[in-house]
């Protein structure tokens, strides 16, 4: 007596899936290889005159406390002026500041996301839209 071909087919998957599932409820530890972590250049801490300035001015900008802004990194352009990188919570930014620790600038440097420009241009577009106050003439005396 032979089975019908329909039931084989049915019971053969299931026949390979039992000695895997046997083996993923064994209590062995884990044997999947573990990722190596990547570690970033070390650089030089930037100097709290430069920083402390820049991180002060940037949470006055951002609206943010000044323990979640760091200085990533400062260069000298010249002219006893620095720039620092900030990292600002999520954003990126330079900050222009002399050696005596005056701010000039803090200026981002991620680039806008489709929907900031979108935003934008329909605040201008709705500017540009709505008519200019009519001016009173003045009376003369």
């Amino acid at each position: 007596m032979r089975l019908p071909n329909n039931i084989l087919c049915r019971i053969a998957p299931l026949a390979v899936l039992i000695p895997l599932a046997a083996c993923s409820t064994s209590s062995e530890p884990n044997m999947r290889p573990t990722i190596m972590p990547t570690f970033a250049p070390v650089r030089p801490p930037v100097d709290a005159a430069l920083a402390d300035p820049c991180i002060s001015a940037a949470a006055t900008k951002y609206f943010l406390a000044e323990n979640h802004i760091t200085a990533i990194d400062a260069e000298p352009i010249g002219g006893g002026i620095n720039q620092v990188r900030l990292k600002a919570d999520i954003r990126d930014a330079m900050c222009t500041v002399t050696d005596k620790g005056k701010v000039r600038s803090v200026v981002d440097t991620m680039p806008k996301s489709a929907d900031q420009v979108a935003a934008e241009e329909a605040a201008a577009a709705k500017k540009a839209a709505q008519p200019a106050p009519e001016q009173k003439p003045k009376k003369k005396s």
